[in-house]
This record gives C-alpha cells, structure tokens and sequence, in this order.
C-alpha cells in the first residue's frame, strides 16, 4: 500500500498531463529494454559454436566442412553487438552424405577456408531427419547458453508485462489504475461476514430509549475520488469491528457510556490508511452525531468530529 501511495503521490505531483507522459516514457523505455536485452543475449551466446545438444543423446557424430563465401555483418545484427562473419559450409558427414549451411556469430571465418574444419552432426526426431551442425565444444557451455536463453525468456516476460502496466496507466492514470486493480483484488478476496446469531436476552434499551451513534462518512472529490469509491470505510467501536453499508450516513447502536470509535479505508491490503479515532459518551436514549472524513492528500490522517446530539 506505501508502494501504491508513493506512486499516487508522484503522479499527483506532476499533474495528469505530465503524469501521463512519464508513464508512457516507462513504457518506451521498457520497449527499449526489451530489444536491447536480446541484443545484449545475441552477443553472449553468439561466442558458442556448438550442435546446442545438452543431454548425452542423440550422440554427436564428427563430420568435416569445407568453408565457402563469407560476409561480415555488424556492427548490430541478428548475432547481437559488434562484427561477426556468415559463411557457407559444405559439410561431409561419417556416412557420406554432403550438407550445406550457412554458419553463424563467426563460427568459422575466411581464415578457415583452404582446409577441412572439424564440425559436429547431431540429428532429432523421428527417422533422425532433424540435424544440426556445430563446431566441436564441451555441452557445459551448452548448458550454459540454455539456462542462459531461459532468463532471457523471463526477463523478456517481465518487461513485456511492464510495458502494458506503464501503457495502461499512461492512458487511465495512476489512481484510476490502482482502483481498479484494488476492485479486482477485493472481489476475488472477498470476505463472508459470520452469521449473526440471535439470542432471547432481554434487551437492555427497549424502544426509543437505545443509545446510537449517527455517522456519515465522506470522501473529497478530486484525484482520489475514483479510489475512495473503490473501497469504503471500516468501523471499530470499541475495539469490535462494526459492518459499514459504504459511504454516506449510517445509525449504529451503542451501550450507553463512553466509547472509542475508529474509522479507517482498508486500501492495497493494509488497515492503516486514512485512520481517524475519537472518544466519545453517549447517554441513554441519546442520539450522537459524528462525521468522518477522509484525507484530500495520500499519508495523512482522516477526521471525526462531534456534529450533534439528540434525545
């Protein structure tokens, strides 16, 4: 909830036009991170020449290669930062057979042509129709480049899921967001209040006689006004939770004699925002009016103050 607040406050401070524009600033930047990252995982794994097998199976089998025309790509490519070299390859397998590829990231250079360069033939699937071909290097760095591609794939997941949040709020605001997302939170947390369990005890304060409390709760309008009707108020009455209908003017009934009333808005999870307490006596047959309201500005306490009394 502190998090939800200080973001609030922040977009509150630059003002919605302003507010939105860093929001969707944090998306493009995000975006970037995005491409920049893949570059940067292109460039890291480019330095492994490999079949990519991790597992003792399928074996790979040796085969030779024979280097063709080259060309040299850089310095931002599919193969990441800097200068790397794409050569045709003639392949010749253990049984005979002749296979050309185009090598990637530098695998062999010009320098490699003129003689035969050990390569590496793996082959999957069914009929082992699926080959791959690589230079020969330890299957540590195979597991290296994998486990490698896999936090690329969550960081990828990451930014992604950042550039729709930041896109989102960048176009509804940041209290609008943060209501919605509460609404959403409390309706699959949802709590079902316990039976009330009725007993034949005579009642203490029969008729017009019982003591009550008359409370309106009221929230400001303004940035936060979305927020506010997102939730709604708790009510403690000495130290018993009370259940709220919602904003607006509710009776509750007291025990005559004094007793601490306290209000706060139950918001990102936490019970201690917009707290306000006040003591306060209420006699027999006598009707005390109270009034909370909550704070214009995230962080700071909410008000109850006496407004009348009847009876």
């Amino acid at each position: 909830m502190a998090r939800q607040c200080e973001l609030i406050a922040a977009y509150e401070r630059r003002g919605p036009f302003w507010g939105r524009l860093a929001k969707f600033g944090a998306a493009v930047a995000c975006a970037v991170a995005i491409v920049v990252s893949w570059l940067v995982f292109d460039t890291m794994t480019g330095f492994y020449s490999g079949t990519g097998v991790v597992k003792s199976t399928p074996a790979e089998r040796p085969a030779q290669g024979t280097v063709g025309a080259c060309r040299r790509v850089g310095p931002v490519s599919g193969d990441g930062f800097g200068y790397w070299w794409h050569c045709a390859v003639t392949v010749r397998t253990g049984d005979g057979r002749e296979v050309r590829i185009v090598t990637r990231n530098s695998a062999v250079t010009p320098a490699d042509r003129g003689g035969p360069v050990d390569f590496r033939e793996a082959c999957f699937g069914k009929g082992n129709t699926d080959c791959r071909y690589g230079r020969p290097v330890s299957r540590v760095w195979a597991l290296a480049v994998t486990i490698l591609g896999m936090a690329r794939i969550g960081l990828t997941i990451v930014l992604i899921l950042a550039v729709g949040v930041y896109l989102i709020t960048a176009v509804v605001g940041v209290p609008r967001y943060f209501a919605w997302a509460n609404r959403r939170e409390a309706r699959r947390n949802r709590v079902v209040p316990l039976p009330v369990i009725v007993t034949n005890r005579p009642d203490p304060y029969p008729g017009p006689t019982r003591p009550c409390l008359r409370i309106t709760f009221s929230c400001p309008d303004g940035p936060f006004a979305e927020l506010y009707r997102s939730t709604g108020p708790r009510l403690l009455l000495a130290g018993v939770e009370v259940p709220v209908p919602g904003w607006g003017s509710h009776e509750f009934e007291v025990s005559a004699g004094p007793s601490s009333v306290r209000v706060v808005v139950p918001f990102g999870g936490t019970d201690d925002f917009a707290v306000a307490e006040h003591e306060v006596t209420v006699g027999v047959g006598e009707t005390v009016e109270l009034e909370y309201v909550a704070p214009t500005v995230l962080g700071l306490s909410g008000r109850i103050r006496v407004t009348g009394r009847t009876g």
